[in-house]
């Protein structure tokens, strides 16, 4: 039988372009759109001494567009962070939550559940990048040498 030698079936599998699943797209949707809401919110809100979270909204936008395109930096990123989005909601929820009388007001008991809805969309897709970090490119992959 024709076969291909070796070295260029590792060079074919090393190369060739990885595709999306269904939990990579998840995950770059999240990041994108935690990363418009913690650019969003502030401005909303006339926050703007917050830089940290205007930061973590860029951070997760770039996120976002790198796991859309399968690449490790964006895996890495959303990886890195998943503690900062973690302590941003975390504390959002608690400083708006010790404010008497937040419960009784619509605005604040939404800012709540949004608080609440990142967290957890935050542990799930650091859970899923976990999970399919071994299908991501590296940045220049190149034929390995024997």
């Amino acid at each position: 039988m024709l076969t291909k030698p070796e070295e260029k079936r590792e060079a074919e599998a090393e190369t060739e372009t990885l595709t999306r699943t269904a939990g990579v797209s998840y995950s770059s949707l999240y990041y994108f759109a935690s990363g418009i809401y913690y650019l969003a919110v502030p401005i909303a809100w006339q926050w703007f001494t917050v830089v940290h979270i205007f930061a973590t909204g860029i951070l997760s936008i770039i996120a976002g567009l790198l796991l859309f395109r399968m690449r490790k930096p964006g895996l890495w990123l959303g990886l890195i962070l998943f503690p900062v989005q973690l302590v941003i909601a975390t504390t959002g929820f608690m400083t708006e939550f010790n404010i008497a009388g937040a419960l009784q007001d619509a605005v604040s008991v939404s800012f709540l559940a949004s608080m609440v809805v990142l967290m957890f969309f935050s542990c799930v897709t650091f859970l899923v990048l976990l999970d399919q970090r071994k299908n991501f490119m590296p940045v220049s992959a190149k034929p390995a040498k024997k």
